[in-house]
């Protein structure tokens, strides 16, 4: 069986210079060896660009300049990165210990996975949702709010090939048709992992304010229909919210 020697991490940033150090700090930290750090950065205007600077010998690519947005810039990332599986580590986020990376790997070079999904820990400032991934995701999930963090989600690079990148026609949940495509896809063979891959710091763009929260959800609704997944909205809304509330561990 072959082996995938290499795996890039995509990173976006913008303006992140209160995080961005530990976010590569946990990817140098990872035990595995052939690794690569693809950083794309939104021009920004901060500490961020120096920071990065810093560690330029264990950065594979660093690009800044101006994009349209997150997706965009993975999209950037992508076409940038070299290695066989693809994962994506956001600016704010970090590896849950030093052996996430080696773990993966060792799925890929085992098996004839394509994606492999795994649990994630959500921070916020007095709480954190544990979001516990399943072994099988179906339309009735997406339907009812549910989808797996994309930041959970390593996959070969063929995959792009076979269902193309990020869509920017959506501003906020691009990952949930990306998601939807890979799941849908039978040929695309698919593994739930049960570790914590990463801890992720809540703050994204989808989540910022009151109307991007209404934005976000009715995009999700628009992708469902794109992909012809049936839904009621009074259940979509119901089950989103006890599903990020039973997801909650309080820290106060």
């Amino acid at each position: 069986m072959k082996s995938y020697k290499k795996i890039s991490i995509i990173t976006v940033t913008k303006n992140s210079q209160n995080t961005i150090e530990s976010t590569i700090k946990s990817f140098i930290k990872q035990d595995y060896k052939n690794k690569e750090l693809i950083i794309v950065d939104g021009k920004s205007s901060d500490k961020t660009i120096s920071i990065i600077k810093k560690y330029k010998d264990k950065i594979s690519k660093f690009i800044t300049e101006k994009d349209k947005g997150i997706y965009d810039a993975l999209n950037k990332g992508f076409k940038n990165s070299k290695g066989e599986i693809i994962g994506i580590l956001h600016s704010d986020d970090q590896y849950n210990n030093e052996k996430v990376i080696s773990k993966i790997m060792r799925v890929f070079n085992n098996t004839k996975v394509s994606l492999v999904h795994t649990n994630v820990d959500i921070k916020y400032k007095k709480f954190k949702r544990i979001f516990l991934s399943k072994k099988q995701f179906k339309n009735e999930d997406f339907s009812r709010g549910l989808m797996p963090p994309h930041t959970g989600i390593f996959f070969k690079r063929k995959i792009l090939d076979q269902i193309g990148y990020f869509n920017l026609k959506f501003k906020y949940a691009a990952d949930l048709d990306f998601i939807i495509r890979c799941f849908k896809r039978k040929k695309i063979k698919k593994k739930f992992y049960n570790i914590k891959s990463v801890n992720m710091l809540s703050g994204g763009r989808s989540t910022k304010s009151f109307v991007n929260i209404i934005e976000q959800n009715i995009e999700w609704l628009k992708i469902l229909n794109k992909h012809k997944i049936k839904y009621n909205l009074l259940s979509f809304l119901f089950f989103k919210f006890i599903n990020r509330l039973s997801q909650i561990k309080w820290n106060i």
